[in-house]
């Protein structure tokens, strides 16, 4: 027995299953690490753990101690609807998180710009409180939303990928999710200093220069991870 070609047989099904290494772990009772140097072939299942193993993995134990399939087609076929319904969420996800954020963004910022120019008091009303934090809630779930998506696909994708199919998602739902940053960020300048349209034109210039930041960014990681 290969104990090499046995961890990556005991991998690939793992992640056709969409079962990261923690998951699979908890199926069978097991520490995560004992999975890690099962996939490394520092080590081989015990007898008693290859039976529920094989079970949840959708093999047989001859499979996995020949370390291939006897029917190859079978898992080629999951290996690609697998795929197909993890790029699909993150899509998903990724819509979702853009409305989520969106909304915030404009909840929050009306709110900030308009207290600005109402109050002199700094959160002078509960209704101010209640937008801003309903705002920033919404920012943080998008966000969370929109990476969490994007780190369910290493299942399927190495690292280098992942980067490729999501930088620029990334940065496009934060450069929606910053307008709410910087209009609080203004907003609490406003209060000790009052320069109202001043502050607005430094932020819409900060903002303009994150946007170059974000393009300039974007070039270097596409010229950095599509020639790996």
């Amino acid at each position: 027995m290969d104990n090499k070609q046995i961890g990556k047989f005991i991998s690939k099904m793992r992640k056709s299953k969409e079962l990261t290494q923690n998951e699979l772990a908890d199926k069978l009772n097991i520490s995560n690490k004992t999975v890690s140097k099962w996939e490394t072939g520092e080590g081989l299942p015990d007898i008693s753990v290859l039976p529920k193993l094989a079970k949840v993995l959708g093999v047989t134990v001859d499979e996995i101690l020949n370390a291939e399939l006897k029917d190859e087609a079978r898992i080629k076929v999951e290996e690609v609807a697998n795929e197909k319904n993890l790029l699909n969420i993150f899509h998903i996800c990724f819509l979702i998180s853009c409305f989520i954020c969106g909304f915030g963004s404009l909840l929050g910022s009306f709110n900030e710009i308009y207290s600005m120019f109402s109050f002199k008091v700094l959160f002078y009303t509960h209704w101010e409180i209640i937008f801003a934090a309903v705002a920033f809630g919404c920012i943080v779930f998008g966000n969370l939303l929109f990476y969490i998506s994007a780190l369910r696909l290493n299942v399927i994708y190495p690292k280098e990928k992942i980067i490729l199919l999501s930088y620029k998602k990334a940065f496009l739902v934060f450069m929606i999710s910053i307008v709410f940053i910087l209009t609080f960020i203004i907003r609490i300048i406003d209060h000790y200093l009052w320069l109202y349209y001043t502050e607005l034109m430094i932020g819409s210039f900060i903002y303009v220069i994150m946007i170059v930041l974000c393009i300039v960014l974007s070039k270097k990681i596409e010229k950095k991870y599509s020639n790996e």
